[in-house]
């Protein structure tokens, strides 16, 4: 069930083993969001792949969209990629889970760059929920793949990874079969942690997700994604913030949706849930809801995930740019509001 023999993580762990980030200065984080669509209830994959190029580009400082996506999945000597993993939240099913269109979008981007299709895996916790929110299931060794965790060979890593308080066997999917990872998860509230986004996501790659919903999921958010692989594997967050809920999450509950039509894209994962925080603060007041703090959800997991070096939750430390988008890829001026 692993990749194609020659194009697994073994032959490209030497070479792209994530070397400890320090985050000292400044963490980039960009917003795009699609221009002309307000109440839009989804994004087509065209949409999206315009959204995705232009955030790319500006993210990596690179017009060259190859060399852009390289600097997140870099290929080595002689143009090989490895295997590249995308982690969905399929929670809500077709309601409100992680866009097919958005990783049908991304997967042709990974093509354009050079990828082999059969070296993109789209997974989360089970093949039903992926499912069920409508992608589409191969574990084959043609055309790209998707998989649940529970899929028949996969399971979870045969050692515990630990970090704190969390003790955890993490994906096989993540361990053994991809080199980096993309977190796609969708912008929403959360009726124990606050927000869920990034960092929330990446529950779905441990066994025992259940043990760390305590407190508000503080510090577990942190720690969670600080375990070896969870913290090598992940190259780039993007969460999709098209339809956000902003109250009565995780679940889907329509009458809380607002229709904020953009992305948030970061290699700082802690960067890009801080920028989610702001933008779920803010539409929960447009809309007269309290804090999250006055709702007894205090997002405390940001703080303590930049305490143990993961990244940048200090908002002064966080550059962000904002880009707005139409049909057609050109830029029009936007705001975070």
């Amino acid at each position: 069930m692993g990749p194609p023999a020659g194009q697994g993580p073994l032959d490209f762990h030497w070479q792209f083993r994530r070397k400890p980030v320090s985050y000292t200065g400044m963490s980039k984080v960009v917003v795009v969001r699609h221009a002309g669509h307000a109440g839009q209830k989804s994004l087509s994959q065209q949409q999206y792949s315009i959204l995705l190029t232009v955030g790319l580009r500006a993210l990596s400082g690179s017009l060259d969209i190859k060399a852009a996506f390289r600097q997140y999945f870099p290929f080595r000597h002689g143009g090989q990629a490895g295997v590249i993993g995308v982690k969905a939240n399929c929670l809500a099913r077709a309601l409100n889970s992680t866009p097919v269109a958005l990783a049908d979008a991304f997967a042709e981007l990974c093509v354009r760059a050079g990828l082999a299709e059969n070296n993109l895996v789209i997974w989360d916790r089970t093949s039903h929920e992926l499912q069920k929110a409508g992608f589409t299931l191969n574990a084959s060794s043609f055309g790209r793949r998707c998989m649940g965790t529970d899929a028949n060979g996969i399971g979870y890593s045969g050692d515990f990874h630990s970090f704190g308080e969390v003790d955890s066997l993490v994906s096989r999917i993540l361990t053994d079969m991809v080199d980096f990872n993309l977190n796609l998860p969708v912008l929403k509230d959360h009726s124990i942690a606050g927000l869920s986004a990034g960092l929330k996501n990446m529950y779905g790659a441990i066994h025992n997700p259940n043990k760390y919903h305590g407190d508000n999921c503080s510090p577990f958010c942190a720690q969670v994604s600080n375990l070896e692989p969870i913290r090598l594997k992940n190259r780039l967050t993007i969460i999709d913030a098209i339809r956000v809920q902003y109250e009565g999450g995780p679940g889907f509950m329509e009458k809380y949706l607002a229709y904020y039509n953009g992305l948030i894209m970061s290699a700082d994962p802690v960067a890009a849930d801080a920028i989610g925080l702001e933008i779920l603060e803010r539409l929960r007041k447009v809309h007269g809801q309290p804090t999250l703090e006055q709702s007894g959800r205090p997002v405390r997991y940001l703080a303590q995930a930049q305490a143990i070096g993961l990244g940048v939750a200090d908002r002064q430390r966080i550059d962000l740019q904002v880009i707005g988008v139409d049909d057609t890829g050109q830029q029009v001026p936007a705001e975070l509001w």
